[in-house]
């Protein structure tokens, strides 16, 4: 075995030696290369196929499918693109169909027309507004047509359809003189007041409740135009609520606040119309609104409503924060659902034992529960006294008065109830109570004591409801002086009791702002009940009229250039007290003192530097007005006139002010250019 492993590594090594020191020389071919699968098969003429390709693919890399996305993406702009040219010139067709079928169809209409077929033409006409919305003359020629059919109507006696169709006619022309025309002469048949806002709006209602809302907008644009009221800008909110413009509508309802705002309505569709934004910022604003507009009328179920979904809502969104627990209270208190108050006082105590805002709640649901019983033993003395039940009624009240002696109302119907039954010093006593408690809003109360003093005593009264007394007009003309004259008593403190708080309409207190938004505006002013004193003389409560000292001289002031006599007297005098103007009291005592020294442009410069900070100030518009016409400067003075009637519509003083510079105005025209001037001895008198 050895020697055989020998031999074959000998040779091995003899091998490489000879390959290193002897190179091998190949040896040249010289014969033809081996045939190829090519030549030795016919492909084309035999039934040989090709081998089959591997069913496994090369894998593809980034590069490839980078690729191939772009491709995708060309091809998608591309058609896209297209599709894009391919819908503008659709559109361009279909509006090119549009103008033409709209065209088309007013023709008809206007064909119709000719021939009497109304109802026809006007079918044809709203086809072409409806085509072609944006032209004008086919709304113009669809008014024409309905107008024509209105007067058609109003031949054949048919008013409540001319009316119809004369408020679309000016819902799609609203400058058609012809509609107004004949819309007014038709409600004037209906036996309506086309000139009277309240039956514009109550027309526009019935519309509106029918859905007929082109013609109600028609009757409350139409009130809107007679009378630019917080009732007549709600409405207009209404309409534009209705259509889904919230802000617009958000707006108007502002407006409507604007200038009136005791005006409950607008206060709830302000509420109502925060709410639909779905913003949380202005929940807040949203629960200021309802809640004033449910204190401000009771009886608003919907307001009500609305204020307790909100808080609900708020309670099930963080059922934890007291906050939400304390404003559900207030409002099911508002609402009068006292158990449910007390529910949510319960689990806030549970919540939060030391909340400031616990006791002051409880103790408003107290008051709040009195007062419930209280207005049931109102409500059975009055209707116990239109039974002719005196003795009754004159029970109940008196329950009522003792558990509030400081309702102005229950101590009036008291003092009716004692009259009646012959108590007249009780009867007396009451009327004074009344009118020490408010003496603004209780002239009723002061006429009866002047007609009981004067003997006109009706001891009778049975069958008369309270609130159907008829007084004569001129009770509201009664000077303040004669009406308390024969009450000598100064003045009378609110009761800490009747101090209202957040559940009850007040100010109410500091709240916890741990929530989005808060339960009562904490910036309010603490409401100011205090009764005047009814032997202070009315020329210190406010400033007098200008007109008073124009009636001792029957003429204009004399720096008005179309003056014909010199003013004496006519500035106004000093307010007793800053709450009057609103302003800080520096700013009262220099105006006082300028009207003392008959500096009025002085006056109304502070009085301007006032508004600045204030401009819905009606009373401060109103003492311009006044020191302006004092000055002589008519003008001016009735657009300040103006403005204060605007914020103040309900106050009548400011409304009579207003027509009497208005009629001093006119008057002094008149003698400009010589209708019943100085030759003709007339004056200018401010009546």
């Amino acid at each position: 075995m050895t020697s055989r492993f020998f031999i074959i590594t000998s040779c091995l090594i003899s091998l490489v030696g000879a390959s290193t020191f002897n190179p091998v020389c190949a040896t040249k071919l010289n014969a033809r290369p081996l045939p190829t699968e090519r030549e030795l098969k016919d492909f084309e003429n035999s039934n040989v196929h090709a081998p089959e390709v591997s069913r496994y693919s090369r894998r593809m890399d980034y590069r490839d499918a980078e690729r191939a996305k772009a491709e995708q993406e060309e091809a998608a702009r591309k058609e896209a693109a297209e599709r894009a040219v391919q819908a503008t010139k659709e559109r361009a067709q279909a509006g090119q169909k549009a103008v033409q079928k709209a065209l088309e169809e007013n023709n008809r209409g206007v064909m119709f027309g000719k021939q009497g077929r109304w109802t026809e033409a006007i079918h044809a006409h709203e086809s072409a507004c409806q085509s072609e919305p944006g032209n004008k003359q086919y709304r113009i020629n669809l008014s024409a047509a309905r107008c024509a059919y209105a007067q058609d109507r109003i031949n054949h006696k048919d008013l409540d359809a001319a009316a119809g169709l004369l408020r679309k006619a000016l819902a799609a022309a609203p400058d058609n003189g012809m509609a107004v025309k004949l819309l007014n002469e038709t409600m004037k048949k209906q036996g309506r007041d086309p000139s009277s806002a309240d039956e514009r709006i109550v027309a526009g209602d019935q519309l509106a409740a029918i859905g007929e809302w082109e013609a109600a907008m028609v009757e409350y644009q139409t009130a809107l135009q007679l009378e630019n009221t917080a009732k007549t800008s709600t409405k207009m909110g209404d309409l534009a609520l209705h259509y889904g413009q919230i802000s617009t509508a958000i707006n108007w309802y502002r407006q409507a606040i604007a200038k009136d705002k005791d005006y409950g309505p607008a206060q709830r569709q302000l509420g109502i119309a925060l709410l639909s934004t779905r913003d949380p910022k202005v929940l807040t604003d949203a629960a200021s609104a309802l809640r004033t507009a449910v204190i401000l009328d009771s009886k608003d179920h919907l307001a009500g409503q609305q204020l307790v979904e909100l808080w609900r809502h708020q309670v099930a969104s963080n059922p934890l924060l007291a906050e939400n627990h304390l404003g559900l209270a207030g409002a099911l208190q508002l609402t009068g659902d006292f158990n449910g108050a007390e529910s949510e006082y319960n689990k806030l105590q549970a919540l939060e034992p030391q909340n400031p805002g616990l006791g002051a709640g409880r103790a408003s649901l107290v008051r709040a529960r009195q007062h419930a019983m209280a207005e049931k033993h109102k409500l059975a003395a009055e209707t116990l006294f239109n039974q002719g039940l005196k003795r009754e009624a004159l029970a109940e009240i008196s329950q009522a008065a003792m558990m509030e002696p400081k309702n102005s109302k229950y101590q009036f119907l008291l003092g009716e109830c004692l009259e009646a039954n012959g108590d007249l010093r009780g009867a007396h006593q009451a009327y004074l109570t009344c009118v020490l408690i408010d003496p603004e809003k209780n002239k009723e109360a002061a006429y009866r004591m002047k007609e009981m003093q004067r003997g006109n005593v009706q001891r009778t009264m049975g069958g008369v409801a309270p609130q159907q007394l008829s007084y004569p007009q001129h009770v509201q003309q009664v000077p303040q002086q004669q009406q308390y004259a024969q009450a000598p008593v100064q003045h009378m403190a609110p009761s800490p009791a009747m101090q209202k708080n957040m559940f009850e309409g007040g100010s109410g207190m500091q709240s916890n702002h741990q929530m989005g938004f808060r339960t009562h505006d904490d910036n309010a002013a603490q409401p100011v009940a205090q009764a005047q004193a009814v032997s202070q003389p009315v020329s210190a409560q406010a400033p007098m009229s200008p007109f008073a000292a124009l009636g001792q001289t029957g003429r204009v002031p004399q720096h008005n250039p179309m003056a014909q006599a010199p003013l004496q007297q006519a500035a106004p005098k000093a307010v007793g007290a800053a709450p009057q103007l609103n302003i800080p009291a520096e700013m009262v005592a220099r105006v006082v003192e300028l009207e003392t020294a008959r500096n009025y442009d002085g006056a109304v410069a502070v009085l301007r530097e006032a508004l600045n900070s204030n401009l819905q100030n009606a009373e401060v518009h109103h003492r311009v007005a006044v020191n302006l016409l004092a000055g002589g400067n008519i003008t001016d003075a009735i657009a300040e006139f103006r403005i204060a009637s605007a914020l103040r519509p309900s106050n009548k003083e400011f409304a009579g002010d207003l027509a009497r510079a208005m009629a001093i105005h006119k008057r002094s025209m008149q003698n400009a250019f010589g209708e019943g001037g100085p030759a003709s001895g007339k004056e200018v008198a401010a009546k």
